[in-house]
């Protein structure tokens, strides 16, 4: 079906609001399982906004010792990851634009708010702020190769780097879609993606013990208006790859028709399948504890042979059918 270029852009809004507002619940409702699977009653659903609205309502303090960095960090921060929600389908996968790069700059984007958020974090020159930055520094080397290699492995065997089309590919494969080749690669990218939205084993979003934190670290000298940025920030990336997991493991059920029933329809959908992936976290951050910052090379490692195995085997199936 054709879409004209108002429909392509009213789609695309509707993506990009979506993503906003789902993000803040989705932060919470992982929460709200944990403290259900712990026997908690946990916070209200729209716990996320309240925070928000009270973030936005307060006063922002800054160090006399920060520089612009710090003051524009938030914003664009936000603004990288806002670019980053454009190459992630969430209901359709024929609306968004073909934007250069595809999942290559997925990952660079996500590195360039990472460099914003590391430097303004040595900013106020607390130790701290200063031992955060260079833990996600070391994070960000072990982090960006086993995501990198993993989206190589779906381009190489879907022929291209856009992840809409990615998802197209492997729809069309139905339950052939579950190949050695594919399972190492979502749990190699699975692990990475825990890793980089800051989650148990790697960190725990939700402590300020000094000796663990490093997410909390970062943003520790942040406040007000700022701080708000920062968390719907982090929110919205956390979103972004809980998307682009559920629809690399489950690709499925995607609109291709410009209706509203057809639309709706692929909304619930989506929304039972981050919900899903969301709950599957969940149970991982209660079943296991995080484990100690020397451990989380070794756990990081290992998916980067997991995800170079499933890359040389792909490229020998390739060479072999191209033979």
């Amino acid at each position: 079906m054709n879409i004209s270029q108002l429909q392509i852009i009213s789609l695309t809004a509707l993506h990009l609001v979506l993503l906003v507002l789902l993000a803040p619940i989705i932060n919470t409702f992982i929460k709200k399982v944990k403290a259900n699977l712990q026997g908690r009653i946990g916070p209200p659903i729209l716990q996320g906004y309240f925070d928000l609205v009270k973030y936005f309502h307060k006063e922002t303090v800054v160090s006399n010792q920060t520089s612009w960095v710090f003051l524009t960090t938030p914003f664009i921060v936000f603004s990288t990851t806002l670019v980053a929600s454009m190459f992630i389908p969430t209901f359709m996968t024929s609306y968004l634009p073909k934007l250069f790069g595809g999942a290559i700059l997925l990952i660079y984007l996500f590195g360039l708010g990472r460099f914003f958020i590391a430097s303004s974090a040595m900013e106020p020159h607390s130790g701290f702020c200063s031992m955060a930055s260079s833990r996600e520094m070391m994070l960000s080397i072990l982090i960006e190769p086993v995501m990198l290699l993993s989206l190589f492995v779906f381009i190489l065997t879907t022929g291209s780097n856009n992840i809409s089309e990615i998802i197209n590919q492997l729809s069309i494969k139905g339950i052939g879609l579950f190949t050695p080749i594919y399972l190492l690669t979502i749990l190699a990218l699975f692990t990475a993606s825990l890793a980089e939205m800051c989650r148990i084993p790697f960190d725990n979003p939700e402590t300020h013990y000094e000796l663990t934190m490093i997410h909390e670290g970062l943003i520790l000298e942040y406040s007000g208006k700022n701080l708000g940025v920062m968390i719907l920030s982090s929110s919205l990336k956390q979103l972004i790859i809980i998307s682009l997991l559920a629809n690399l493991i489950f690709p499925w059920c995607m609109c291709n028709n410009f209706t509203f029933s057809s639309i709706l329809l692929s909304i619930l959908i989506y929304l039972a399948k981050i919900l899903l992936i969301s709950t599957i976290i969940a149970f991982i951050e209660t079943a296991i504890s995080k484990v100690r910052l020397f451990k989380v090379r070794e756990i990081l490692m290992a998916s980067f042979v997991m995800s170079i195995i499933a890359l040389v085997i792909a490229v020998q199936k390739e060479s072999r059918f191209g033979l």
